[in-house]
């Protein structure tokens, strides 16, 4: 377990994620995202920062989308040289309002971004799943004006809101059984 961080041994800043490829501990996977052409959501950019946050109820925060039928962990895109915690951080606080401490990093995925119908990738981004908590006692995730989603904790897999075959849902199932 030296290749992950503690609660007593928070992360701060991360802005090199091949830093953390080919440790034991962490789990490092390639997935390929389609799109319909060169321009895609993380095009200029370093990747993402997903945070599985855990609360003292052992429940995970998932932004949940009930008319998209999608269910998802905060994951803001993170600038070229850009602090993945940072970015981590900044997301749940806009999303929920709950300040959280990066506790380690759980999964690194090389993300290939390819044309639909092609096989070759076109760009590679990099998304740092991180476990989180947060870091007051308990808050309650909140959620300002109406939006179309909403931010909840959950302690099993929101099944009917889950796409088994996607990333997103692979990052789910790493904090909510």
């Amino acid at each position: 377990m030296q290749d992950r961080t503690t609660a007593d041994d928070a992360l701060e800043s991360v802005t090199d994620p091949a830093a953390f490829s080919d440790r034991e501990a962490i789990d490092e996977v390639t997935d390929s995202f389609p799109h319909p052409e060169q321009d895609h959501c993380e095009a200029d950019y370093a990747g993402r920062a997903i945070v599985g946050v855990t609360n003292e109820d052992g429940e995970t925060l998932i932004i949940v989308d009930r008319d998209a039928g999608a269910a998802v962990l905060p994951s803001p895109k993170v600038e070229t040289d850009g602090d993945y915690v940072a970015a981590a951080k900044e997301e749940v606080a806009d999303v929920a309002g709950i300040d959280v401490e990066i506790t380690g990093v759980e999964r690194v995925r090389h993300a290939e971004h390819v044309v639909e119908g092609e096989d070759d990738p076109f760009d590679e981004t990099t998304h740092l799943v991180f476990s989180a908590t947060p870091a007051d006692e308990y808050t309650e995730a909140s959620v300002d004006g109406d939006e179309s989603w909403t931010v909840e904790w959950h302690d099993t897999v929101p099944a009917d809101l889950l796409d088994d075959d996607a990333p997103p849902s692979d990052d789910v199932q790493l904090f909510v059984d």
